[in-house]
Formats: C-alpha cells, structure tokens, sequence
C-alpha cells in the first residue's frame, strides 16, 4: 500500500472514531438527564421503555461502529508502510494493544447501559 494511501485510510478512520463520541456522550447526557429529573414521569412504562431503547439502540450504534474503527485500526497497523514503520509512531502504533481495547469498549459500554437500566426499572 502507498504511504498516502495508508495515511488517507488512517485519518479517515481516525475521524470516523472521532465523530462517535460526541453522539455517545449526549445521548448518555441526556438520558442521565431524564433519570435525574423525570420524577413521575418515569413511572409510565411507555416512557421507561422510550428512554430505554434510546439508551440500548444508541449504545449498540456508536460502539459497533468504534469497534469497527479499531478492527480497521488492527488491518491498517499490517499494512503501515516501511517509512511509518520505522518511526516512533509506527513503534507506538504497533505495540497498541487492539483486542482489550476493543473488549474495554464493549464492557464499559455495556456497564453503562446497565446501569441506566437499572436507574430506569
């Protein structure tokens, strides 16, 4: 693969990770929000379960598409060309322990998500 070409791919797929989080955080914001201040109207259980799909449906969205990103990552750090390579980030970038950063991903995702459940039901 041609240098520009891995680092077209690179920040392409950098930026990709980069436009998730933001939805991740309001979304989780938000439900946060309406935990704390809904008061009687979480009662209702077409509301519970509104605030809960958002919460689950979301969270699926945005950590399936990460995980996309860093298997991406893991493809792209075989295919990083030779100049790359032998810097100091191509070193760094090799030793990126991909596999439990995307597990952590998928468990804190997971954790949160429980426990809004939880503050919901």
């Amino acid at each position: 693969m041609q240098e520009s070409t891995w680092v077209g791919i690179t920040s392409m797929r950098s930026q990709a990770g980069s436009s998730l989080i933001l939805p991740f955080v309001l979304m989780h914001g938000v439900v946060l929000v309406i935990i704390a201040f809904g008061g009687d109207a979480l009662g209702d259980s077409s509301v519970q379960l509104a605030v809960a799909a958002i919460a689950v449906i979301g969270s699926m969205w945005t950590t399936l598409n990460f995980d996309g990103v860093f298997a991406d990552f893991a493809a792209l750090r075989k295919d990083m060309p030779d100049g790359v390579a032998s810097s100091n980030f191509g070193a760094a970038l090799q030793k990126l322990p991909i596999g439990p950063m995307r597990a952590m991903g998928i468990v804190f995702s997971a954790l949160i998500v429980v426990a809004e459940l939880l503050a919901i039901y």
